[in-house]
C-alpha cells in the first residue's frame, strides 16, 4: 500500500510540473515535457507517433531551439494551449522554433475554432534573434500544410527578422500549402519574411498571410514575399512600420509595409490596412517609404493589389521612390484598384517627390491598369513635388476611374499635380491610355496644376473623358508651357474631346464622393469601359458611367427658395465659397446653421450677407425663424 501511495505521489508530481501534455494515435500514447524541445526531440525520435497533440499548459523555458523534424513516423502535429502560457527562450543567432517537417497547426487559441491570441513565442536574445523559422530545404521534399494562427510572437531585437519561411533557416526554401493567420508580430527588421526558391515553379502555392498585426517595432519590411512563384494572398492584416534609427551603410534605408520582391508572380494583396513612418537617414542621408511595394520582375504572372486602406507615408524621406504604391522592376500584368491612399507627408526639405502611386515598370509592355483609387492629402516639404499618379517609366498603362484630389495645406514651392508623365523615361508612342479620371488639385497656394507632363503628347494613346481642375491659374503643362483652359488641353495633349473642366464638389475633405447635390455637371459623363464594371464600393457602373471612383446620381438641393405667408426670399449661392446672400430678410428673426447632424454650429443676426469662410467644405443647414413664429430651413453647400 505504502509503495502504491508513494508511485501515485511520484506520478502526480510529474504532473504538476508538466508543461506540456502529449497524446498520440500510435506509439507511445502519453507523456508529459517541461519544454517544446523535449516534445519535439521525442516526436524526432519516434516516440510518439501518427496523429500527435501537444497541450501546452503553462510557461516554458526553452534553453535551446526547438527543432520538428520531418520524419515519417508522424502524420499530423497540433500545438494548442489550456492557459494564456509564453514559450521563451533567450537563443542568440537562431528562433526558439523551428518546423521542417508538413501537416503542422500551431493554434495559439484556448479555445476550439477561436480567435483569441493566448499562446506567446518570444526570444529575449539581442543577437541576431528570430521567434520562429520553418520551411524545407529540399525542392523534391517542401514542406505542405503548415498553419500559424492565433499566437504572439515577441522578439529581442528589431535588427533581425521575426517570423520567417525559407529553408528552416535564412536562406530560399521549398514549401506550399502555408497559412499564416491572426498572429502578432512584435519587434523585428522585417515582422513576416517569406523567401522561397523562385527557380522553382510553382514554390510556395497556396500561400496565405491573413488577420496578422503586424504594427509593433517593425523597421524594414511588415511583411515581405520573394520567389513566390505559385499563388499568394496577402490579406487583411494590419500593419504599422516605424523606423526611427540611422543607417550605417551607403544604401537606401527603407521602411515597407508589404513587399512583393523579385520571382514573387501570381500575387494578390487586399485588405490590408498600412501605415509606413520612416524619419532614419544612412550614411548618405539616403531613405524611403513605400506602403505597398511590388517589383516581382518580367515573370510576373499577374499580380493584383486592391481594397487596401493606406493612412500614412511619411518621414524624412531623401530617395526619389517615396509612395503609397510603387509599382518597378520589368514587372508587367499589375493590377491595382479601389485602393485608397491618404496621409503621405515628406518632412525632407530638399525636394524630394511624393506620390500617392508610381508606376515605374521599366517594362514596355506593362499591360498594367490602376482604376477606381481614391488618392487625397498628400504633402511635401521645402521645394518638394507631390504627385497623385505619378508615370515615371516603362509604357502600357491604363489609367481608368481615379479620383484624385490634391487637397492639402502645403507649405512646399514644388509643383503639385493630380497627375504627372514624366518625359525622360515615358517616351514610347502610346504608352497611357488616362480616361474616366477626376484630376484634381485644390490647393490655395504654389505651383499647381491638374495634370503635368514634361512628354510629348504622342505618348498618350488615349485620354478623354477626363475631369480637370485646379485653383491655379494653369490646368496643365505639357510641351514646355502651362495650359490654362480646357481648349488649351485639348490642344496640347491631343484627345479629350469628351473631357470636362468643372470643379468637383466632394463630400468632405477625406471622403471623395461626389456630393449628390452639388455635381450636376459630372453626372453621366464618363464612357463604359469593359475593365470597370463597378466602382470604388463594388456599385455596378451604370449605362454611362461616372468620371472618378465612386457613381452617384445627381439630385437638386432641397428648398432653394424660402416662402412663409407673404415672405418670399432667396438664398444663393449654392454651392457658395464664402459669403452666402439673402434675397430679403424682412421677417426673419434670426439665423442658425447647423451641420447635418443636427448640431448647432452658430446663430446669426439678419443680414443680407452672410459670412461663412470659416466653415469647413461640406454639407449644412440653414435654418430661419421668422417672427410670426414660423420656421424655415433648406441645404447649403460649402465648397
Amino acid at each position: 500500500m505504502k509503495r502504491i501511495l508513494f508511485s501515485s505521489l511520484v506520478l502526480l508530481g510529474l504532473c504538476a510540473n508538466a508543461q506540456i501534455n502529449l497524446t498520440a494515435s500510435a506509439g507511445t500514447s502519453t507523456a508529459t515535457y517541461t519544454t517544446l524541445k523535449d516534445a519535439f526531440d521525442a516526436i524526432n525520435a519516434g516516440t510518439h507517433q501518427g496523429s500527435i497533440n501537444l497541450s501546452i499548459t503553462a510557461n516554458t523555458t526553452e534553453t535551446a531551439t526547438a527543432v520538428l523534424n520531418a520524419v515519417t513516423t508522424y502524420s499530423s502535429v497540433v500545438i494548442k494551449p489550456t492557459v494564456t502560457a509564453t514559450i521563451t527562450g533567450s537563443i542568440a543567432s537562431n528562433p526558439v522554433v523551428r518546423i521542417l517537417g508538413s501537416n503542422v497547426t500551431i493554434d495559439g487559441s484556448t479555445t476550439a475554432g477561436g480567435t483569441t491570441r493566448n499562446l506567446t513565442f518570444s526570444n529575449t536574445a539581442t543577437t541576431s534573434p528570430s521567434v520562429l523559422f520553418m520551411g524545407s530545404a529540399t525542392s523534391s521534399a517542401p514542406i505542405a500544410n503548415v498553419t500559424v494562427k492565433n499566437a504572439i510572437f515577441i522578439n529581442g531585437s528589431n535588427g533581425s527578422t521575426n517570423f520567417v519561411v525559407a529553408n528552416g533557416t535564412t536562406a530560399a526554401g521549398y514549401f506550399n500549402n502555408i497559412t499564416v493567420q491572426n498572429n502578432e508580430i512584435n519587434t523585428g527588421y522585417n515582422g513576416i519574411f517569406i523567401l522561397a526558391d523562385a527557380a522553382t515553379a510553382g514554390n510556395g502555392n497556396n500561400l496565405l498571410v491573413t488577420g496578422n498585426t503586424v504594427n509593433t517595432n517593425i523597421v524594414q519590411n511588415g511583411i515581405l514575399l520573394s520567389g513566390v512563384g505559385g499563388s499568394s494572398n496577402v490579406t487583411n492584416n494590419t500593419i504599422a512600420v516605424v523606423r526611427t534609427n540611422a543607417g550605417t551603410s551607403a544604401s537606401p534605408v527603407a521602411s515597407v509595409g508589404i513587399s512583393l520582391s523579385t520571382g514573387t508572380n501570381n500575387a494578390s494583396v487586399s485588405g490590408n490596412t498600412i501605415s509606413v513612418k520612416n524619419t532614419s537617414t544612412s550614411a548618405t542621408g539616403v531613405s524611403y517609404a513605400s506602403a505597398i511595394y511590388i517589383s516581382p520582375g518580367a515573370t510576373n504572372v499577374l499580380t493584383k493589389v486592391y481594397n487596401n486602406t493606406i493612412t500614412e507615408v511619411s518621414g524624412i524621406l531623401t530617395y526619389i521612390n517615396s509612395n503609397g504604391i510603387y509599382l518597378g522592376g520589368a514587372t508587367p500584368n499589375v493590377n491595382i484598384y479601389s485602393n485608397k491612399i491618404s496621409g503621405l507627408k515628406n518632412n525632407n526639405t530638399t525636394g524630394t517627390p511624393m506620390q500617392g502611386i508610381l508606376l515605374g515598370s521599366s517594362s514596355t509592355a506593362a499591360n498594367s491598369i490602376v482604376y477606381n483609387n481614391v488618392i487625397s492629402d498628400i504633402l511635401g516639404s521645402g521645394t518638394a513635388q507631390v504627385q497623385g499618379i505619378y508615370a515615371f517609366s516603362g509604357a502600357g498603362y491604363k489609367i481608368y476611374n481615379n479620383t484624385i484630389n490634391i487637397n492639402t495645406v502645403n507649405s512646399e514651392t514644388g509643383v503639385s499635380s493630380a497627375m504627372y508623365v514624366y518625359g525622360t523615361n515615358i517616351t514610347a508612342a502610346g504608352a497611357l491610355d488616362i480616361r474616366n479620371n477626376i484630376f484634381a488639385n485644390t490647393r490655395t497656394s504654389g505651383s499647381r496644376f491638374a495634370i503635368y507632363s514634361t512628354a510629348a503628347s504622342s505618348v498618350f494613346g488615349n485620354i478623354n473623358y477626363n475631369d480637370y481642375y485646379s485653383t491655379g491659374t494653369a490646368l496643365g503643362y505639357i510641351g514646355g508651357a502651362n495650359k490654362t483652359t480646357l481648349a488649351d488641353i485639348q490642344s496640347g495633349f491631343g484627345g479629350n474631346a469628351n473631357s470636362l473642366s468643372v470643379a468637383p464638389v466632394f463630400v468632405s475633405a477625406t471622403d471623395l464622393h461626389l456630393n449628390p447635390s452639388s455635381n450636376p455637371g459630372l453626372d453621366n459623363k464618363g464612357m463604359t469601359l469593359p475593365e470597370v464594371t463597378v466602382d470604388f464600393s463594388g456599385t455596378a457602373r451604370g449605362a454611362v458611367p461616372d468620371m472618378g471612383a465612386y457613381e452617384f446620381t445627381a439630385t437638386a438641393l432641397a428648398v432653394s427658395d424660402v416662402n412663409s405667408d407673404k415672405i418670399k426670399m432667396s438664398v444663393y449661392p449654392n454651392p457658395f465659397t464664402d459669403v452666402v446672400k439673402i434675397s430679403d430678410v424682412k421677417g426673419i428673426k434670426s439665423i442658425q446653421i447647423n451641420d447635418v447632424s443636427g448640431r448647432s454650429l452658430k446663430t446669426l443676426i439678419p443680414a443680407a450677407e452672410l459670412d461663412l469662410r470659416d466653415l469647413k467644405t461640406g454639407l449644412y443647414i440653414i435654418s430661419f425663424q421668422f417672427e410670426n413664429g414660423s420656421t424655415k430651413a433648406l441645404k447649403i453647400l460649402k465648397k
